[in-house]
This record gives structure tokens, sequence and C-alpha cells, in this order.
């Protein structure tokens, strides 16, 4: 019997083969509910985790934008274990935000483990443990990418994971460290046997960072090294990317990252194409620029003021982006830090699009 990768039955759409490294990979409903564990997604196209980018304020827009799931930004399972108020401050969750992952990073088994459980008691709906940063201080810990090397570190933290919470555990990985080196496949398969709900692999080596096309092989290999839902990530900035990674591979789903900054309803636009193979138009610039004020709004409510607002600046350069005054209103945003002065800011904008 074939297997299927996705938690569903899934029908053939259409007559050709897509080939990936010299294999067939039979042609599925691109666009289809997904089970990590216990959790039924609505849909298979959902929200990668950054740092600095995915907490509350920006999750809740994406969850509007149409992501099946909402990625908290990783946070480290020694600050978590130790109470560290403004990692706490993060695991706090909004209703029309669920289903939410939150994304945790460390070393140590047993502190992982409980990390995991602190979280779950905050209120995730998953716990994905990042095994796939390639940041040196973070790989100099023995954490993020540098666990792809150790499997034996690896399935300890994974099962110890399992065995702490009830909720679903995904792993998030890289293809391999350098390219054309495989490693994701046994560590799917080993994720797997520890109890793991889904991977979500990242398809470009460590070496790679966020740079070059993704290994269509690499990730087909992984796809068919395991039973559970392989979701694939790194790269997917249009529909048309998110087509190539489903049909190509045949992953179960794909995470959208950096290209939904400042663009939220890239969810939508991805699924209406999966299954109607129409492309949206994009977002108007009035449209990004009331997304923006009410980003701004959230942040300041969510952080304070003076916080959210600061927090805010690194990402407005994606808002903005195309703008006609966009080199303006960047200036502007970086020396303003109320929400009154922001007002001000976005009402001024406003008046250039009439």
């Amino acid at each position: 019997m074939e297997k299927l990768n996705v938690g569903v039955g899934l029908v053939p759409t259409r007559n050709e083969m897509s080939i990936a490294g010299g294999h067939e990979v039979r042609p599925y409903v691109l666009s289809h509910s997904i089970r990590l564990g216990s959790l039924a997604l609505a849909h298979n196209i959902i929200l990668s985790p950054m740092v600095g980018v995915t907490d509350a304020p920006f999750r809740r827009l994406c969850a509007r934008g149409g992501s099946a799931l909402m990625s908290g930004e990783m946070l480290s399972s020694q600050a978590i274990k130790f109470q560290n108020k403004k990692t706490l401050a993060l695991l706090k969750f909004y209703p029309d935000e669920r289903p939410v992952s939150s994304q945790i990073m460390g070393a140590e088994p047993s502190v992982m483990a409980e990390a995991a459980k602190i979280v779950e008691n905050y209120g995730a709906d998953v716990i994905d443990v990042n095994a796939g940063c390639p940041v040196p201080k973070i790989v100099k810990t023995k954490s993020g990418s540098a666990l792809l090397k150790d499997e034996k570190r690896f399935a300890a933290i994974l099962s110890a994971i399992v065995q702490a919470v009830k909720i679903p555990v995904t792993v998030k990985i890289r293809i391999g460290v350098r390219e054309n080196e495989y490693l994701a496949p046994a560590l799917a398969k080993l994720a797997e046997g520890c109890g793991v709900a889904a991977v979500i692999v990242h398809a470009r080596p460590v070496s790679k960072r966020h740079s070059g096309r993704p290994d269509w092989e690499g990730l087909r290999q992984t796809v068919e090294a395991v039973n559970i839902p392989v979701i694939g990530n790194g790269g997917v900035n249009i529909p048309k990317d998110a087509e190539d990674f489903l049909r190509i591979s045949g992953c179960a789903g794909v995470s959208v990252g950096r290209a939904a900054i400042g663009d939220i309803w890239i969810f939508n636009r991805i699924r209406h194409y999966l299954e109607t193979g129409e492309e949206q138009s994009p977002p108007l610039e009035q449209e990004k620029l009331e997304v923006l004020w009410q980003h701004a709004q959230w942040a300041a409510e969510f952080f304070g003021e003076r916080t959210g607002l600061l927090r805010l600046r690194k990402i407005v350069p994606y808002y903005v982006a195309g703008f006609p005054n966009a080199a303006t209103f960047r200036s502007r945003a970086n020396k303003i830090a109320t929400l009154r002065e922001w007002e001000e800011l976005i009402e001024d904008t406003r008046k250039t699009f009439i």
C-alpha cells in the first residue's frame, strides 16, 4: 500500500508526474488538512518561528492572514526553567492566534523536558524543538544545528519531551550541515521513533544559512523515510514556491517565514493558488499600512509602548517596501516611540494615497 504522509487521505488531481532526482512523485491534492498527533490543522500552510518577529502581536496578524498554525519565536529552555521574566512574558497566548506552537532550544534533555512542561502549562498547543538554528552562539552550546551531528543527544531530548507533555511535539531540522549531506532522513526516522508528531525540514544545509535553492532531493528522501508529516521550509516566497515544495518533494505542508513579514495575507494567497491555480493580487499599500498600524497598537499593548514600538522598527521596512515615500517613512518610524506619533505618521501616509 502506498504511504500517505499527511495524516489524511488524498486524491490525485492531475495526470502528470513530477520528477525529483530521477524519482516520480505522485501528484496529490496540494491543499489539505494535516494532523500533528492529536491536533488537526485546517490546512497545510503554517508560520515559521522567527526570533524577534513571531511574537503574539505578529502571530495574531498571521492568524487573520490564514496561517493554519502560529509559531512562536525560539526560546531558551534554560531561561524558561529559571523563570526569566522577559522569556516567560513571551509565553502569553491569545484566543485569536490559536492553534499556537512554542519553539524551545537547548542541549540538556532534563532541562528541555522541564521547559516543555512549563510551556504546556502556559497554554501552548504544540511544542517545537529547534534542531536547526545555524547561529554560532547557539551551536556552541550544543543546541540548534549542533544536534544534527549528535544523534544520541537529539533522541534523548525528543524522548524526554514527548514523555513529559501531553500535547504534540514537533522538531525542526535542516537537510544537513553541508551540501549533498543528507542527515535529515535518518534524523526524521529517529524523531518518529521518539514519538514526535511531525518533522519540519529547512531544505537547505546549515552552510547555506538562508540562501540558495531548496534541496528537493534531500527533502524527498526525508518524506520517504517516515510515516509522520514532513513540512518543508526555506525559500517559500510566493505561492508557486509552495506548489514546488509540495509537488516535487511530496512533503505534507510548507512553513512560511520571512515572506510573511509585512505580508500576512500570503497564507491565504498560497492556499487559494493551491486550490485553484489562480494567483491573487498582493496587498495594496493602503492595506499594508492599516495592518502595520494594527501591529503597532498590539505591540504597544503586549510589550508596553516603548518596548513594543522599538521591536517594531526592525520589521517596518518589510511593510513599506515599494511605498513611494518608503525612505521618509522608515526615517520617521526610527525616531518615534509613542503611539500618538505613530498615529500621526500613519495618518500623514494615508493622505499620500488619496
